[in-house]
């Protein structure tokens, strides 16, 4: 536990082969109650750090609040792929495009670039076909495709939706904002991998927009149930999101993001963590979150499924054979 001073980053995690010590993982992980207070840290509270998709629940609230989500008429589902980090594998891109008809969109009008499925069949597939990438494919298209919808629904211009002044962008950072305890204004931002704004905030601000949104934001706690009922939407077969939520999800909500950031926050907002590892890099991720729910009495000490899976992976080589491990060290 951290006392307040500010600190370097922890050492979270070491990589062995064999016996041999070959890596260190460096972090900050932060703990907050419900009001945004400091329970527990390790590293530095205040390092400011992009959101990146770690934020996708506060993005698509406006989906939900516009009233967009509803006129559609597609239940949970579209709530739950507008908040997520897909693996392009069918299901997703079908959900992604329903929300596009639905508002009478092409897929032109997403501006989020092509990238191959990150599912590895997913993107086999797509190649055995004949077929090539495009942004429908992206991870962040769902979320693309529901601002885009909430645009056409509240009548704002669709071409300029990516543009940090954009009414929707705006609504954002102020949703943002206000559970922080910021001003909107006060938001630093960079451009996300997909075109969108990333918005900065110091981790403990994160954690505490997190658990007040999560306690009292209609809209963002409709988005938590959607992730809850449809995981596999959220992420995919093989993702971390999507087993952590299928596990846990009528308790908490999980999200990460590029450069290895996590949150995630009690369903009633009583607390939430949010965990930054230095070198932005996510190997290790699975196994120093889980290790830190565990530790907080936050989610139980059995595993199963792809979450055991994920949370206990060796360190493997090329043949499949697990020839190390990644062990977690810190304790909050």
């Amino acid at each position: 536990m951290g006392s307040g001073v500010p600190a370097e980053p922890a050492l979270l995690a070491e990589i062995r082969r064999g016996g041999i010590v070959e890596g260190l993982i460096r972090g900050h992980a932060v703990l907050v109650d419900g009001e945004g207070q400091l329970l527990r840290w390790v590293g530095e509270p205040q390092l400011t750090s992009t959101l990146r998709s770690a934020a996708k629940p506060f993005q698509a609230a406006s989906f939900v609040e516009s009233g967009a989500a509803s006129a559609l008429g597609l239940g949970e589902a579209s709530l739950a792929i507008a908040c997520s980090s897909h693996h392009g594998e069918p299901g997703h891109v079908q959900a992604a495009r329903r929300i596009l008809e639905a508002a009478g969109l092409e897929e032109s009008a997403l501006r989020c670039g092509a990238h191959l499925p990150v599912d590895p069949s997913a993107a086999a597939e797509l190649l055995r076909t004949g077929g090539v990438a495009t942004p429908i494919h992206n991870n962040c298209s769902g979320k693309h495709a529901a601002m885009l919808a909430t645009c056409v629904h509240a009548g704002w211009p669709t071409e300029t939706y990516l543009e940090r002044e954009h009414p929707l962008q705006r609504q954002i950072a102020s949703r943002l904002a206000r559970h922080a305890g910021l001003l909107a204004e006060e938001l630093p931002f960079g451009i996300d991998g997909c075109g969108l704004p990333t918005f900065g905030l110091s981790l403990r601000d994160f954690a505490a927009a997190l658990a007040r949104a999560a306690g009292s934001d209609p809209a963002f706690q409709s988005c938590q149930t959607a992730m809850a009922h449809h995981p596999w939407l959220i992420g995919g077969t093989t993702s971390f999101d999507t087993a952590l939520v299928g596990a846990a999800g009528e308790t908490l909500t999980a999200k990460g993001g590029a450069a290895a950031i996590f949150g995630a926050t009690a369903r009633d907002g009583s607390w939430a963590l949010v965990i930054k590892l230095e070198a932005g890099a996510a190997s290790g991720l699975p196994q120093i979150a889980v290790h830190a729910l565990q530790q907080l009495g936050l989610l139980g000490a059995s595993l199963s499924g792809t979450l055991k899976e994920l949370a206990e992976a060796p360190v493997a080589n090329w043949a499949g054979t697990a020839v190390g491990e990644i062990r977690a060290l810190f304790q909050l």
